[in-house]
């Protein structure tokens, strides 16, 4: 038999100490036997802590009468010696808190500040999140502590409840509105206000504020896209074993959904039913209106909001996981495989799971990765088609498999399979790269040197986004209260993101081989212009001396007999100069010389070019045909 004791151990609040143990006296009086195993509340509902029950509050039974009713808050047991007459109070709060126009009048009615829109806001987490949607059961216990020091020894009071909703961000209720507040939720028609009616009376206010105020989600400081709910679908689906029912929640169903409970099993014998909720396409009203129902964690919701990191952390008994996912994009299947470049598109995907004992709950979020733009090499604007693959894979299991694994599984599965299609989507990616490789392998006379730098750079964020995944795997891995059944699955993952990883790396020296090869056909290829280059200037060398070669005795006989030297007499020096036929004798000279010169060149080249093609034949030039040919 469980003692108060062990219920601390287990998490449970004062509170929610000394209902359990009311339900366990009125249910199973001594010697009767142990708890059966049903649950139909819904979390984010006054009372359960999402995913963890506190007490069944639609099917719970009354105490025999006169039994003394012993509730312990902040230490002190208090009884209560009053009848509990004919009614259910926990049932009459779950009808109270699915009457959306009850609570949606009382924020109508209210007075809207002018300092109410976020956009006014800096920091999300403070000043939004903490101060206006915090309804963790940490903040309302605290909130309903002070409460009680406002009015010692009695029930809070409508002051003191005034107080308290404005301290969480509900203001612009005059004084008649809250005492009709505490008229309608107080469960035992006494006047006090009980933990649970006061979470009660937060939470449905919370979320009649964002139904009727949505400049409360209006935001350029948070840079992220505010829809209203009609723009958003939710695709639910609840399942266990025995059954699964999938919906999708659109704007005239949303308001019902948000303020409803979740159905219970059909059958007693049934587990109870395990509620995955998803959120296709990002919306800060949609996830602020979660956030209210199933009591998030303002850490993890900021994380959603700032698009955070790959990880999972543990928020009180519940989890939170965040992945950066890389998806493969392909328009059309080209004719060859590996014939295209490798298109890629970065989805953020936000889970939030319940923990212990129930794991009954999950929710995931998807969006575009705004850093995606920034971190990827290349071509980053590709449409992201395959970014909600892993979702419709994951339904289908769900809804067309009745018996599957997954089916008879809890909440914490959901979130394995998570990291599990996450990880297949990184080793298709590594796969459509690895066959571009192989293609630019095949084609060697085509430049891919600047793709397969991209290549290159674009593999180290795939390796970044695999030890990202790794960190999970193990922090996933070493939390206790994860079943042990998951462990070969997470064993299973952790080998594939190794593998993975592996190839990534291989593939990155790969192309890095292909970039080496091509820069050495680069540098033959200048090799050879410069040999060509410096071919041609030799040719014209040679052209210039042989020229050189044969008018230079020409120009300096005309020099020579040019001088035109004579004595004191007036006679020319030279005895040439006085010949009768001297100028037609230099010119047959010229010519004659001109004559042998020429036949002597031409001669000598063609010697030259005979024996250099002769070595050319024979495998090796022979010396100066570089400055001949």
């Amino acid at each position: 038999m469980l003692d108060k004791e062990d219920l601390r151990v287990l998490g449970f609040t004062m509170v929610e100490r000394g209902r359990i143990a009311r339900w366990a006296q009125e249910a199973f009086p001594a010697g009767s036997g142990s708890p059966s195993d049903d649950s139909d509340s819904d979390p984010g509902t006054p009372g359960y802590q999402f995913g963890a029950e506190l007490y069944n509050r639609i099917h719970s039974r009354r105490l025999p009468a006169g039994a003394p009713v012993v509730l312990e808050v902040d230490g002190e047991a208090l009884e209560d010696d009053e009848e509990s007459g004919s009614s259910n109070p926990d049932k009459d709060l779950d009808e109270i808190e699915q009457q959306a126009d009850f609570w949606c009048s009382f924020i109508s009615a209210a007075r809207v500040p002018c300092d109410t829109a976020v956009s006014a806001l800096r920091d999300v987490r403070e000043n939004v999140l903490e101060e206006r949607f915090d309804v963790t059961s940490e903040r309302l216990r605290e909130v309903y502590n002070d409460m009680q020091r406002m009015t010692p020894g009695r029930a809070p009071s409508v002051q003191a409840l005034g107080d308290g909703l404005r301290r969480c961000g509900l203001v612009g209720l005059d004084d008649a509105a809250v005492a009709q507040l505490i008229e309608a939720v107080r469960p035992d028609r006494s006047g006090k206000l009980t933990l649970a009616a006061f979470e009660t009376i937060l939470s449905r206010l919370k979320m009649a504020q964002l139904f009727v105020w949505p400049s409360l989600t209006s935001s350029s400081s948070l840079e992220t896209p505010s829809f209203s709910p009609a723009s958003v679908r939710l695709r639910v689906v609840e399942y266990n074993s025995h059954q699964c029912h999938a919906a999708d929640i659109t704007h005239p169903k949303f308001r019902e959904f948000c303020f409803g409970h979740r159905v219970g099993p059909a059958s007693p014998h049934e587990g109870p039913l395990v509620r995955w909720v998803h959120v296709p396409e990002f919306d800060l009203t949609t996830l602020l209106c979660l956030t209210v129902k199933y009591c998030l964690h303002p850490l993890g919701v900021e994380d959603v909001i700032e698009q955070c990191p790959t990880k999972i952390d543990r928020y009180g008994c519940n989890y939170f996981a965040a992945v950066e996912q890389l998806c493969l994009v392909s328009d059309a299947p080209p004719l060859r495989e590996g014939g295209a470049p490798v298109r890629a598109a970065g989805y953020h995907v936000a889970a939030f799971c319940s923990g212990p004992p129930l794991f009954d709950t999950v929710i995931t979020i998807a969006q575009p990765d705004r850093s995606f733009a920034h971190d990827w090499p290349g071509e980053a604007n590709a449409p992201a088609n395959g970014g909600q693959c892993w979702a419709e894979k994951l339904r289908h299991r769900l809804t067309s498999a009745p018996r599957s694994r997954l089916r008879e599984r809890r909440a914490d599965f959901i979130l394995y399979q998570l990291v599990d299609l996450s990880t297949d989507e990184l080793q298709a990616l590594i796969r459509a790269y690895s066959a571009r490789r192989r293609y630019m392998a095949e084609m060697p006379g085509r430049d891919f040197c600047a793709e397969a730098s991209a290549c290159c750079l674009q593999l180290k964020v795939v390796i970044r986004r695999v030890r990202g995944l790794q960190r999970t795997i193990r922090r996933f891995g070493g939390d206790p209260d994860f079943s042990a059944e998951l462990a070969g699955y997470l064993q299973d993952v952790a080998e594939h993101l190794d593998e993975a990883h592996e190839d990534a790396a291989n593939l990155i020296e790969k192309f890095t081989a292909i970039m080496e090869a091509h820069h050495h056909a680069m540098e033959r290829k200048d090799e050879k212009v410069r040999q060509h280059t410096a071919d041609r200037l030799n040719k014209t060398l040679t052209i210039l001396t042989v020229g050189t070669f044969i008018f230079a005795p020409m120009q300096f006989m005309a020099g020579v007999y040019g001088m035109n030297f004579v004595n004191e007499n007036g006679r020319p020096t030279m005895p040439e100069l006085l010949w009768n036929n001297g100028y037609l004798l230099f010119w047959i000279l010229i010519l004659s010389y001109l004559a042998v010169t020429i036949c002597f060149v031409t001669r000598w080249y063609f010697r030259v070019k005979r024996e250099s093609e002769e070595e050319a034949r024979g495998g090796s030039a022979p010396a100066g045909c570089d400055m001949l040919v």
